[in-house]
């Protein structure tokens, strides 16, 4: 039953619109940044370009993306009441877990895409094109490192594949934590504004305290501090998880009230 569901959640989701939307996240943004920096840099390696072309724009509506992808369908369904009619056909538990199953697919998928597609295109691709003018590595040439630049050693694709991940993996979270508080709170304009501002507040703080390398902001998308060990990106992803397990055990001790 859980399998039929997510096929007809997915046919459900696949409209016109949200498809021009995924579209329009996947391409509009990376090329919009990739015109900003195509003339006026200094680079040395396209690995580079790739590190500034996701800089910037993405990491500032990172939760706005991760949201928008598939909740707003949701919230417009728990808004004509359309979850009260199906219990009639499915059981609710499995028709809400279909539906947090299939945001997270879609969100996973859809921000793995926006991260690796720019990826491929400036470490594959635009070499070839010539349009970026990279300089030419000498002895005083001094390129700083990142965060993730240490799996650079076992390839540039292995390094591409990963590191989408773990952006495409954090959105899945966030998106999911989104999911969870619509289930629990009357306003859905805070529930879905909770982790944005998480994200920014957080940033924000872990700035003030200076220790930029546990902002949510710095562990996704590392590019405006030096390099830092892997296990620091971790720390804020950890405390995302706790909160995450504690509304879902909420959740599950309080179906009865859920707002649907």
């Amino acid at each position: 039953m859980l399998r039929n569901q997510l096929l007809v959640e997915l046919k459900r989701a696949c409209t016109v619109k949200n498809l021009l939307m995924w579209i329009a996240i996947i391409i509009l943004l990376p090329t919009i940044r990739f015109c900003m920096i195509s003339e006026g840099y200094q680079f040395y390696k396209p690995v580079e370009v790739f590190q500034e072309m996701v800089s910037a724009i993405i990491p500032l509506l990172f939760p706005a993306l991760a949201i928008i992808i598939y909740l707003p369908s949701f919230l417009q369904e728990q808004r004509n009441k359309f979850i009260t009619y199906t219990r009639t056909r499915i059981p609710l538990n499995t028709y809400l877990l279909s539906k947090g199953l299939m945001n997270a697919f879609l969100t996973g998928f859809v921000i793995f895409l926006l991260i690796f597609l720019p990826f491929v295109f400036i470490v594959y691709l635009e070499p070839n094109l010539g349009i970026i003018l990279y300089t030419p590595i000498d002895e005083n040439a001094h390129i700083p490192t990142v965060t993730f630049s240490q799996l650079l050693s076992y390839g540039d694709l292995t390094y591409g594949l990963i590191y989408s991940l773990w952006v495409s993996i954090n959105g899945v979270v966030y998106s999911t934590i989104a999911f969870m508080l619509l289930l629990n709170l009357n306003n859905p304009f805070v529930a879905l504004s909770i982790p944005f501002l998480f994200y920014h507040i957080f940033n924000f703080v872990t700035g003030v305290l200076d220790v930029p390398m546990f902002s949510p902001l710095s562990t996704i998308f590392p590019f405006n501090i030096e390099e830092q060990p892997l296990w620091t990106v971790l720390v804020p992803f950890s405390f995302l998880l706790i909160v995450l397990i504690g509304i879902f055990v909420f959740s599950m001790r309080n179906q009865k009230e859920w707002m649907i």
